[in-house]
């Protein structure tokens, strides 16, 4: 057990590397203990997102979509490149950015005023640099795990948040 936490330790260590841009997949331990640490503890986090209009089924049903779409793409990309290997390593790094900046947009979120009437809502700008920065961060993930170019890793990436809230706003509205 010990061995575990120390693991996961070295995971979110590298996920916050990786969410800096500073990081790798191939850095983190190709654990799956890892990985069901790293899904319940964005589950727990998911908590926090509760609000009146959005209820913790809603948030775990979107967390369910984002980390089965993500699965599918990490499989999908590494089975095209005929490295199926990496698979734990690229997955675990997916749900730890997504555990990550999840965690640090919840109190910038918070601690922004949301004014009722005006035209520059810093809430809008912080959201579309969260969006970015999160995008960035998944392009260089796909990059390094599929062995790709850097266009077609961001090309993956805003396909997959495309396609994610499409989905979202589909099914789950």
């Amino acid at each position: 057990m010990q061995n575990t936490i120390g693991q996961w330790l070295l995971s979110l260590k590298h996920y916050l590397s990786m969410c800096l841009l500073l990081s790798s997949p191939e850095r983190l331990p190709a654990s799956l203990q890892c990985i069901v640490l790293s899904i319940f503890s964005y589950f727990l986090i998911g908590l926090l997102l509760v609000e009146e209009q959005r209820g913790y089924l809603v948030i775990c049903q979107q967390i369910i979509l984002e980390l089965v779409m993500l699965g599918l793409i990490a499989y999908t990309g590494l089975r095209w490149k005929k490295l199926l290997a990496r698979f734990q390593q690229t997955f675990s790094a997916l749900v730890g950015i997504n555990l990550i900046i999840t965690l640090v947009s919840i109190p910038l979120f918070r601690s922004l005023p949301n004014p009722e009437n005006g035209t520059a809502n810093p809430l809008i700008y912080l959201h579309l640099a969260i969006l970015v920065w999160n995008l960035a961060v998944l392009s260089l993930i796909f990059k390094r795990s599929f062995d790709i170019s850097t266009h077609l890793s961001a090309i993956i990436s805003f396909s997959y948040f495309i396609l994610y809230q499409i989905t979202v706003f589909w099914f789950l509205s």
